[in-house]
């Protein structure tokens, strides 16, 4: 048996004598962390249905069920707190609220709808359990909100019942707190909790830092799953600690151009230089390979001022559960192809990275494939692209984000992209996967570009909402929008996406905006349709709530010197 977890964080609590684990003990509970007035679905953890009424029926009695999510206003509830923190929970189809019927105390009743009467029977505790699952406990009764018989089917009965800790009695909110400028984790990498709980290290050199994210490693990856939180004070400088290595090279697609002398230039990999000109290339030797990152991780910058140079991180080999927060990663053999990445997410999931700058680094700033990179948000961050080695000679770079994983999940949210010149990002599959997975762009800030910003995959769906691109020089936000898989509605065509949005998400969407005589912006409503099919995408997606692209420009972009873990 488990016991609730009731929360200590400052709240005030209310007391109240319930039976838990078959003792009746008075305690004193706290409201939970989904706030007051929140709209959303609440999901069942046990089998990613939704609470919903039986039939959709308006009538008191009507009986509560899992049901597959749709996006329907009976899947909808409604928040509302008193003042000791407790809650009613609303129907947003029928008005009426989560009901004990009668108050009972009896294990296994039915939960019903009735008309809204503040009494205790229609009061609840919602509790955090963590990894943003909650446990919703009746007031009167003391008993779980309940899947009957921990049962996945559409439209298996919902009870109350004794806590138990079990995952048919834990709910998640997924629409609870999330907007395009928060500072928690949203969208596809809701739930990372990173190190939180373990060991709390400080680290200043390249030995530290390395033996913190991995003190054990075999061939695939870091073996290494202990929870521990690592706070990078300072700036720690990775260039010359392995030497130097010379290696054959060329330049990269005949672009015969450089400033100041400084010119692109490619490591000959896969044969990339056949038929070239090739000359010795000499590069800084860690920059090539990034520091394994274990599982259960969370790296975080002390300060706006504390990063890493010279190196980048390696998420690789199923490790999961990892953050990346408030660091700049700088400095990797910049304008040496192939000469290193700033993140590799190759095989991992349940990923957060967010708050970084990154500039000056060879090739990817992030890069995600072969392997799957499911369950990631990338958000706030700082894409810099000025560089002295610009792919078209104009100082910007474009090596930026190539997310090629096998069925990847990724919300990329309110980051800033600046002075670039492509891949912003470029999307797509590997070579021998099944499918490139789903990226929704949101809340993303573009200025001062040059050329593409996504490039676009008929093996990726994209849904892009509330994005601002400035105006650039001969810059088109969106390569190639004749794909099936792209929706990304303008003012323009706004009206239509949200025919589809209000169907599928249970929200409307935000317009994209484009300052560049905007072209390939296209709406096509069955990749809303596909993602439906898919309920880990569904939530993620209708659980984020874009702003208005007028106030993009006004995020918080980068490293801040108040960020805590």
């Amino acid at each position: 048996m488990m016991a609730l977890k009731l929360l200590s964080s400052g709240r005030t609590p209310v007391s109240f004598t319930a039976t838990v684990l078959g003792l009746c003990v008075a305690s004193a509970v706290y409201a939970g962390d989904v706030p007051g007035n929140t709209v959303s679905e609440i999901i069942g953890v046990n089998a990613d249905l939704c609470l919903g009424i039986k039939g959709s029926s308006t009538s008191d009695g009507a009986l509560l069920q899992s049901q597959k999510c749709s996006g329907s206003s009976f899947q909808q509830w409604k928040v509302v707190k008193d003042s000791s923190g407790y809650a009613e929970i609303i129907n947003q189809g029928s008005g009426q609220c989560l009901d004990v019927p009668g108050g009972s105390s009896e294990e296994g009743k039915n939960l019903q709808q009735w008309s809204c009467s503040g009494a205790d029977n229609q009061k609840w505790n919602i509790s955090d359990q963590g990894n943003s699952q909650y446990a919703i406990i009746s007031k009167s009764s003391g008993l779980a909100v309940d899947v009957s018989g921990a049962s996945k089917a559409n439209g298996a009965r919902i009870i109350q019942w004794k806590w138990s800790g079990k995952a048919n009695q834990k709910w998640t909110f997924p629409s609870a707190g999330a907007t395009g400028t928060s500072d928690g984790v949203i969208g596809f990498g809701a739930g990372t909790t990173g190190g939180a709980g373990g060991q709390v290290v400080t680290v200043s050199t390249p030995d530290e830092l390395k033996n913190a994210l991995c003190g054990s490693s075999n061939g695939n990856g870091c073996t290494d799953t202990t929870k521990r939180i690592i706070k990078v004070d300072g700036l720690i400088d990775f260039r010359t600690t392995e030497g130097k290595t010379t290696a054959a090279g060329c330049t990269y697609s005949d672009n015969n151009c450089s400033y100041q002398g400084k010119q692109e230039r490619i490591l000959d990999w896969s044969y990339y230089c056949d038929g070239r000109q090739k000359y010795n290339i000499t590069y800084d030797t860690a920059g090539k390979n990034g520091l394994l990152v274990g599982s259960n991780k969370t790296v975080i910058g002390v300060g706006a001022y504390s990063g890493i140079k010279g190196k980048g991180l390696r998420l690789t080999g199923g490790v999961s559960n990892i953050i990346i927060r408030n660091l700049s990663i700088t400095d990797i053999n910049d304008g040496i192809i192939w000469a290193g990445d700033a993140i590799t997410l190759d095989n991992t999931k349940q990923v957060w990275i967010d708050h970084n700058y990154f500039a000056r680094i060879g090739r990817q700033m992030i890069v995600s494939g072969y392997g799957t990179a499911s369950k990631v948000t990338i958000s706030n961050n700082y894409f810099d692209g000025t560089t002295d080695y610009g792919h078209y000679c104009n100082q910007k770079h474009y090596w930026v984000m190539l997310l090629l994983g096998d069925n990847q999940s990724i919300t990329l949210a309110s980051n800033q992209f600046h002075n670039t010149s492509g891949r912003s990002p470029k999307v797509g599959k590997p070579g021998d996967g099944n499918n490139g997975g789903v990226v929704h762009m949101v809340n993303n800030y573009y200025d001062s570009n040059f050329h593409y910003g996504l490039t676009t995959s008929p093996y990726v769906y994209t849904v892009m909402e509330g994005n601002y691109y400035d105006s650039g020089d001969h810059f088109y936000p969106v390569s190639d929008g004749s794909v099936n898989t792209l929706f990304a509605p303008l003012d323009s065509t706004i009206n239509t996406a949200n025919s589809a949005c209000s169907s599928v998400l249970g929200r409307e969407c935000q317009p994209n905006y484009d300052a560049n005589s905007p072209k390939d912006f296209t709406v096509k409503t069955s990749v809303l349709s596909q993602i439906k099919q898919n309920s880990n995408w569904l939530n993620a997606i209708r659980s984020v709530k874009p702003l208005d692209y007028s106030k993009v420009s006004s995020q918080s972009f980068g490293p801040k010197n108040n960020i805590s873990f």
